[in-house]
């Protein structure tokens, strides 16, 4: 094993921040919540620490929308508190990872603005523009992530601007140099600062096609999944071979890839010796309930037989070359309890979470336990879809509604899939 490869003996912790630990009583977590909890961290025997975005953002889409890499949101904190919690998590052997958002910005991030200001400017490529079909509408019939369409019209410039997932989440365009240089810029200013590594979002979407097409249309909307048009498509490793030599590979870290849309086949591309990132975070078993064109509302039935084979199959690729983030539950997936076990396991006392414990830490890989996992935390059943907070819960009630289904149906879905059954606030007593 090489000297550099202590993360693949650790184990790692993911902290949403705003439902971890309230410090000032406005009922939104902070980072000196996190500082806080770093002796239960410890004693839990953590040795890195993820946490989901807390740069300055205007919180469209829960800090994914960024609109100062640079800055912390004040409802975290301030740039002082986050070089206590590296500080004094380095103290205790504690590594503070990072959630970096590489293939959108917010649509308040001043590059956007400049981009949008006018067709001649310095950043007018930074984003990706295109001008409508004759006939007004959106350059091609691609559907954003979230729902809609993936294009935007903007008045000022007079063109559309492709965003995968809200529209307040603009994509940069990874071809123009400069977008990558200013990239790796604000990447090496946090690594300067002492960071243990990023957890990489959406990173398969930042290759584009060379031609926008429209797409095999696939609902009643007309529109067509965007995934196809950008999920790891051909020449994305090029860009992350340059990422990795221009940043990361020059400091003691580890990097752990969203990547959806990467077969088991081609996980050796992505880690391992050669690859561009320390691991993988995977989708198939996450995903096993939802149907194939991500309808909560048309749930797919699955046996144990197809988890096991999910999981073999992973194995085996990651077993010949690379390695594995092992994990059942995060911010954006129901809790493992209730998605794996069904809902009656709730009422079953410990067992249900020690078998699921035991079944994926045996794993090769790296194992990160989500906040809450370890108290066996569970989902959330709200009466209401008012009292969600989750855009796609929204986006996905809404749909379910459209194509016939009856509200109840629909909240049974969300109760189901929501991403906030994992983002209810950590129980920090009874």
């Amino acid at each position: 094993m090489g000297e550099r490869d202590w993360w693949k003996e650790i184990t790692v912790y993911q902290i949403y921040p705003k439902s971890f630990k309230d410090t000032n009583d406005d009922g939104i977590g902070d980072l000196k919540g996190i500082v806080e909890k770093l002796d239960y961290l410890q004693n839990l025997g953590i040795e890195a620490i993820w946490i989901n975005p807390v740069y300055r953002s205007p919180m469209v889409d829960n800090g994914y929308d960024i609109m100062d890499y640079k800055a912390i949101n004040p409802q975290f904190g301030t740039m002082q508190d986050m070089d206590q919690l590296i500080g004094e998590a380095g103290k205790r052997g504690i590594r503070i990872i990072m959630d970096l958002v590489l293939n959108h910005t917010s649509n308040q991030h001043p590059w956007f603005l400049e981009s949008k200001s006018s067709r001649t400017n310095a950043k007018k490529d930074w984003y990706i523009w295109r001008d409508p079909k004759p006939d007004g509408t959106a350059p091609t019939n691609w559907r954003a992530e979230f729902g809609g369409s993936s294009w935007t019209f903007d008045q000022q410039r007079g063109q559309y601007y492709l965003h995968c997932f809200a529209a307040e989440q603009p994509d940069l365009n990874w071809a123009n140099p400069d977008v990558r240089a200013a990239i790796y810029e604000l990447i090496t200013f946090w690594l300067e600062k002492g960071v243990g590594g990023f957890r990489l979002d959406a990173i398969t979407y930042i290759k584009k096609p060379e031609r926008f097409t429209d797409l095999e249309p696939n609902g009643e909307d007309g529109l067509a999944p965007v995934g196809r048009a950008s999920l790891n498509q051909p020449g994305i490793l090029d860009y992350l071979r340059e990422l990795k030599a221009r940043t990361f590979a020059r400091y003691d870290i580890f990097t752990v890839a969203e990547a959806p849309g990467v077969p088991a086949e081609q996980i050796p591309q992505f880690t391992g010796e050669n690859g561009v990132f320390s691991m993988l975070i995977e989708f198939d078993h996450i995903n096993m309930g939802v149907g194939s064109e991500q309808k909560w509302y048309e749930p797919v039935p699955w046996s144990l037989t197809d988890l096991k084979r999910i999981i073999s199959k992973s194995q085996h690729y990651v077993n010949k070359t690379g390695w594995s983030a092992l994990y059942l539950e995060n911010h954006d997936s129901p809790r493992s309890i209730n998605s794996y076990l069904g809902d009656q396991a709730v009422k079953a006392g410990t067992m249900p979470a020690k078998l699921l414990a035991t079944f994926y830490m045996l794993l090769k890989g790296t194992p990160y336990i989500y906040q809450g996992q370890e108290l066996g935390m569970t989902n959330v059943h709200y009466p209401s879809i008012d009292e969600y907070d989750d855009l796609s819960s929204f986006n996905q009630y809404r749909s379910a509604i459209r194509e016939g289904h009856s509200e109840q149906e629909a909240l049974e879905a969300v109760w189901r899939f929501s991403r906030d059954n994992s983002r209810t606030p950590m129980q920090w007593n009874d």
